[in-house]
């Protein structure tokens, strides 16, 4: 890892656990033991070390979610595992992304267009592996299938004052409403599958 890098994974950290607006260049530069005038150099201004701040704080996701589904029997599983991790860290996703819209709307919007493409490519290639294997039919259009997927798993994600009935948590919630959308797209053997996951992943 160059010294770059190590400021740019550093001072992620500081934003997840202190919050954006607490955290000022002169904190980065005494807390990592450099000078101001480098970290200006390096980054131009604040806004321009948090982008790149954000962006490594969703590579780590990323890595995170390849870690976590490495053992998956299957994408259907995969879908499963990733969608459970993208819940239990949806809290702390949202404050940062929160803050981001408040106060820097340009990083906001720009880590947003970003995330929106790759997120999408990456659904496109797990729902055609899933056709593939035999396990989503066929026939569904793949485009609409990722938008209602993606902007599903947004809304319960970034909904914190979602009203859920008594007894139920988040995350149940969260599994049982991603798994009525895989029933909708599965074959027979998918279906197996979706409820078997179902009563694990919840």
């Amino acid at each position: 890892m160059t010294p770059k890098d190590c400021i740019v994974e550093r001072t992620m950290r500081m934003f997840v656990s202190h919050g954006i607006r607490a955290v000022c260049m002169d904190d980065v530069a005494q807390q990592l033991g450099v000078s101001k005038r480098s970290l200006y150099e390096l980054f131009g201004d604040k806004e321009g070390l948090l982008y790149q701040a954000m962006v490594r704080y969703f590579d780590d996701s990323r890595r995170r979610w390849a870690e976590l589904s490495a053992g998956a029997g299957n994408v259907l599983e995969q879908l499963f595992m990733v969608l459970g991790d993208v819940m239990d860290r949806s809290e702390e996703t949202g404050r940062l992304m929160d803050s981001l819209k408040r106060l820097y709307p340009a990083v906001h919007d720009k880590l947003m267009r970003e995330g929106s493409v790759r997120n999408r490519e990456e659904l496109r290639a797990m729902l055609r592996q899933g056709i593939a294997d035999g396990l989503f039919i066929g026939s569904i259009d793949i485009d609409l299938a990722i938008s209602v997927l993606y902007y599903t798993a947004s809304a319960l994600v970034s909904r914190r004052d979602l009203l859920l009935p008594e007894g139920i948590s988040e995350r149940k919630a969260f599994v049982q409403i991603v798994s009525t959308f895989f029933r909708g797209i599965s074959t027979a053997e998918g279906l197996r599958l979706v409820d078997a996951y179902r009563a694990r992943y919840e």
